[in-house]
């Protein structure tokens, strides 16, 4: 098997256009001369919070979907494949 360069496959990069339609951005990274593909943004569907007062008074809230913004710094993961797909984690 192969060795894997994990500095190709795990990156941060600067969000350059996102499509809340379709759940995907392009993000730039360092060094290269154009932006990425069309990454898919995760998401955490189902997830809730308990939100608790200083009074002890306490709710429940859904997390909501999540769409990074333009200039938005994500950290960004590929399949360890050749041409696989990205995928957007989160904010950094």
């Amino acid at each position: 098997m192969d060795d894997i360069d994990m500095s190709s496959l795990i990156q941060t990069g600067t969000v350059m256009a996102a499509d809340p339609g379709t759940r995907r951005a392009r993000v730039k990274f360092q060094g290269a001369e154009s932006p990425s593909g069309w990454l898919y943004v995760l998401q955490h569907p189902g997830a809730k919070v308990k939100v608790e007062t200083a009074d002890g008074h306490a709710h429940e809230a859904a997390l909501g979907e999540w769409m990074p913004k333009v200039n938005d710094q994500v950290l960004a993961v590929y399949l360890p494949v050749d041409g696989g797909d990205g995928f957007i984690l989160g904010v950094v």
